[in-house]
Order: C-alpha cells, then structure tokens, then sequence
C-alpha cells in the first residue's frame, strides 16, 4: 500500500499552495472544498469565511478533525494564521488528510479587503450568561463529553456532546437562542461554526464555558438531565 498513499512532502506541495481571495473561492466550488480555520476560537468569532469550520491548531487538533470530518478525503481548504500554514498540513497528513488543496493568502483580512462576505458568532462571558440564565428561560447547549456532564452540569442544560452533535442536528432550537458551552471555550466554539455551516445561526457561545460558568451563582446539579 505504500505506493498509493502520497508522501508528506507531495501533500505539502500541493496543500501549501497560497491562493488569492478569488482563487480560494473558485477552489471551494470547484472542489466541494471544507474550509477548515485553524485559528483560535477568540479570533475566528469575530470573522470568518462563512460555513467555514472552526477546529483551533493550538489544542486537541487531530482528533476533533477526525470526529468532524469522517471522510479523510474530503478536499479541505486552510485558513490559519500566518506562519501556521505549514504545520496545519503538516498535521492534517500525518493523520490521513491528504486532500488539501491550499491556503488563503493573507488570511481573513485579504478576505475582507477584497470584499468578501464573512459571518460572525455572538459571543458572551460567564457574568453576562449567568444574568440571563437567573432572569430569563434560556436554552443552555452543553457540548461536552458524557463523563463531564454527569459529573456536574447547568441545571436543566440540554446535553449534546460535540462528537455527536452530527446525528442532533434536528434536535437543535431553530426558534430559541442556543446557549453553547463545553469545559473551556476550544470544543464550544468548533461546535458554534458547525452548527452555522448547517444552517443554524441562533446561537451564543460562552466565553470560558463550564469552568467560568462555575463561578458565578448559576445553578449545577450532579443529577443527568434528558439529552
């Protein structure tokens, strides 16, 4: 099998190619191409490319690009910050993801100035969520994993694990607001740009999820809610 699977440094070639704003979109539909941003969630929420999937170079890479992205061959596409273009391909073949077809020059910005449309993902702190959560009904999304949330959870907080959250889809409020949080803000963010790729835009991400969110006078239970 050896000679079937190209070599790292063929699928650098051909990943570190740097595309302009209208080459990268001509790409995307040419090639049905996944935009796949590396860049940290703080940054990626004030502008993206929109439907573009947010999976942060700098925390558990690999294995979240393997739970969103099933097929290794699906063509992918790369945004990331500048100078980090090399080590997401880099990381991306090391597991398999060899279809890479090239990163946007210049980032977001380029994006921007050649004026292309991007998409924003509303964003809250542990303070301002724990104001709404004692004043008014809100839906609270909880993304992490099954062992975190039985172990302790917002009271009444609706469990959709992030390695799931495919197959919840429909499940998933088109009418309220969705409050997002996981333990810290890498696993919520990714599941907010996913989410919006799907069509569902009604959502707010916590900013320093769980462990923010435990320090204010929210309530918690240890007692498992209905997924």
């Amino acid at each position: 099998n050896k000679g079937v699977i190209p070599s790292v440094d063929t699928v650098k070639e051909k990943g570190l190619r740097a595309l302009t704003p209208d080459q990268f979109e001509l790409v995307a539909e040419a090639e049905g191409a996944l935009v796949l941003d590396t860049r940290n969630a703080e940054i990626f929420k004030d502008g993206f490319i929109p439907r573009s999937i947010n999976i942060g170079i700098k925390g558990e890479f690999a294995p979240w690009v393997g739970a969103m992205i099933p097929d290794v061959k699906h063509p992918l596409l790369i945004v990331a910050d500048e100078g980090a273009e090399e080590e997401g391909v880099t990381r991306l073949a090391r597991v398999g993801y060899d279809n890479v077809f090239g990163f946007l020059k210049g980032g977001v910005a380029a994006w921007k100035a050649s004026g292309m449309d991007t998409d924003t993902i509303a964003c809250i702190d542990a303070e301002e969520f724990a104001k709404r959560f004692n004043t008014e009904k809100i839906r609270v999304v909880d993304v992490r994993k099954d062992g975190e949330y039985e172990a302790e959870h917002v009271d009444g907080a609706w469990h959709a694990s992030l390695q799931y959250i495919n197959a919840n889809l429909a499940a998933f409020s088109k009418d309220e607001t969705n409050y997002l949080h996981c333990a810290g803000g890498y696993r919520s963010m990714i599941a907010a740009s996913l989410l919006k790729a799907r069509g569902i835009h009604n959502l707010v991400e916590v900013r320093g999820g769980f462990n923010a969110i435990k320090k204010t006078n929210v309530k918690v239970t240890d007692h498992v809610c209905p997924s």
